[in-house]
């Protein structure tokens, strides 16, 4: 390995144009943000050095062995947020860059593509939730540092933030620059903005000069270059080359290796396709690669699930490439399933606690129709049970998930042919110290828990159908009513005010309405609300079914409702932690 001639950004960018440069499958994903990007190309531009690359000399032999992909170019944070398969080529030789590839992809966005990002407030699914943005460097920025430290203002805008720039900005667009032969061109996008007379050591056109030289004149990206061809070697060197940095997860290392092992399938595309496919069940959910790895090596039967190198040996890869399908279904299913139960991102607080049911379905083979079908509704009451237990009780999912998991689905392999075996995965959790029972202490911190809400909820009132409808959490009391000025207009004595406004997210003053419920509810009081329904049969049905009492009119009585529908609450709490499960073990 040795130290290379230095080169342009202009002459880098050439050959990853021309496909000259590629990324090996043992790369992780692009995951700089915009401003990581923007402070890259300010600090080329102060003059500070950015860094060695090492690059990859492969040849024709192992150009067809193994797996590259193509620089990122539009970035879209939604639709795509992956690098693109590099696909067939007839080279010789090809450029695979092992260290360097987020500063090389920041430099070809920022001045050949794009980069959208979600605009906060917008829905994921929104059309233009994600507006394309492009690079600017404003050449009338100040000769002053800002507080991190920059002194050139790079940005990344969309074209209505250009159509409202103030007079103090002149905002030039970065890629432009890259097509620019002689920089005395500069001059006439200075001259046209009249902007030619602004002298001194920061002026528009020394701005631009500057730019020009950084992309086109100065040999600023430095690279050693590998020759060696043995695959063992340049994994060893990618590992240590990647030590610093934005560190390689476990999960990087291993779906690398899960790249270069797997003889059929693309191990990269097909979890990534998985994971993006899984996410957009029901509400959404936030499934890493890091949870569908440990899927494939659970119901694969690996000897553990953890994440080690050791575990992602060639024979454990070739079961888990050969049964993909079957393991992709399963999770897929229990995922359809979580969602079924009303589990979404926001309320599922232990994806791991999936993986012991996408094992049951990999077991016994669900059928499709398992997650609908009315003879299956007694097995996914169980699995539903089970869960929300798990998930409400604190710690289950803290600490020791590896060995949990191996020793769940040994039980599941044993006794989970054709039941849900709850029961006998209680045993083994207890025997490890994650007893699924709940002590008198535990029950009077849940009945006034902040979090875990919806578990808690969906556990009071079964009745809640999630498959037809999608439900909130709302506060019985509004959330606007708790404000110090509402409270003392609304007549509350100023020594109650801290201990209501401490109460107001907790259990006793939440309840779960269908979305177009909530909305319609939106800041009116519960009596308020209720009376609007008319009917004197359905109000009272409302009131008994939701657990609510008496409800006082205004907010005077609000801490006399909580103390009621918390001391029911724990009653119903009682009641159903000390509820055996239903088994057919």
């Amino acid at each position: 390995m040795a130290f290379q001639t230095p080169i342009t950004i202009r002459q880098a960018l050439d050959s990853v144009s021309r496909k000259e440069y590629a990324l090996p499958a043992i790369q992780r994903e692009f995951v700089w943000w915009p401003d990581q990007i923007e402070k890259l190309f300010d600090s080329l531009m102060q003059g500070y050095p950015i860094g060695s690359f090492l690059f990859w000399k492969v040849r024709e032999e192992g150009i067809r062995q193994y797996k590259f992909y193509d620089f990122v170019l539009d970035y879209h944070e939604r639709d795509r947020p992956h690098c693109p398969p590099y696909g067939q080529s007839s080279r010789t030789e090809l450029t695979a860059v092992l260290d360097g590839q987020q500063r090389l992809t920041a430099l070809n966005i920022g001045l050949r593509g794009s980069y959208a990002y979600k605009l906060p407030r917008l829905w994921w699914k929104s059309p233009n939730a994600f507006p394309r943005r492009e690079l600017y460097l404003n050449i009338l920025t100040g000769e002053e540092e800002n507080e991190t430290g920059e002194r050139y203002e790079f940005r990344f805008l969309r074209k209505k933030e250009l159509e409202e720039i103030s007079d103090e900005q002149c905002w030039y667009r970065v890629r432009d620059v890259l097509v620019v032969e002689d920089p005395a061109d500069l001059h006439d996008f200075v001259a046209e903005r009249e902007l030619a007379h602004l002298r001194g050591p920061r002026s528009p056109f020394k701005i631009l000069n500057r730019l020009y030289r950084v992309v086109h004149t100065e040999p600023v990206i430095s690279y050693y270059e590998e020759r060696n061809q043995d695959l063992d070697r340049v994994l060893n060197v990618f590992i240590r080359t990647n030590s610093g940095g934005t560190q390689l997860t476990y999960s990087d290392m291993l779906m690398s290796m899960a790249t270069a092992q797997w003889e059929t399938l693309d191990a990269r595309e097909v979890i990534h396709g998985t994971v993006d496919e899984i996410n957009r069940i029901g509400d959404g959910f936030g499934f890493s690669k890091d949870f569908l790895l440990k899927a494939g090596l659970m119901l694969a039967g690996a000897s553990s699930v953890s994440f080690k190198v050791t575990n992602f040996k060639r024979d454990n890869m070739k079961i888990v490439e050969e049964h993909w399908d079957r393991i992709a279904s399963a999770v897929r299913t229990a995922v359809e399933l979580t969602a079924r139960f009303g589990f979404s991102s926001t309320t599922l607080s232990a994806p791991n606690a999936v993986l012991p049911i996408a094992c049951y379905l990999y077991r016994a083979a669900a059928p499709d129709g398992f997650v609908s079908r009315v003879e299956y509704k007694m097995d996914r009451e169980t699995i539903r049970q089970w869960l929300v237990r798990s998930l409400v009780k604190r710690g289950v999912w803290a600490s020791g998930q590896d060995s949990l998991l191996t020793a769940l689905r040994t039980v599941i392999e044993k006794h989970g042919g054709e039941k849900f075996p709850s029961m006998r995965l209680e045993e083994v959790m207890r025997g490890r110290g994650k007893s699924l029972t709940f002590e008198e202490e535990e029950l009077q911190d849940l009945v006034e828990s902040k979090s875990r809400a919806f578990a808690l909820l969906s556990l009071l009132y079964p009745f809640v159908d999630f498959q037809s409808n999608k439900f909130h959490v709302d506060h019985v009391f509004p959330k606007s009513r708790f404000s110090t000025t509402r409270l003392r207009k609304s007549g509350v004595p100023p020594a109650d005010i801290e201990e209501m406004q401490d109460r107001t997210d907790r259990l006793p003053n939440l309840q779960l309405l269908v979305g177009e419920e909530n909305e319609s509810k939106g800041d009116q009081l519960p009596r308020q609300w209720l009376n609007g329904m008319g009917d004197r049969e359905r109000i009272d049905s409302w009131i008994e079914r939701h657990d609510l009492g008496g409800i006082p009119e205004d907010m005077t009585g609000f801490n006399e409702f909580y103390e009621a529908r918390r001391a029911r609450l724990l009653e119903r709490l009682k009641g159903i932690l000390a509820t055996s499960r239903r088994e057919g073990d």
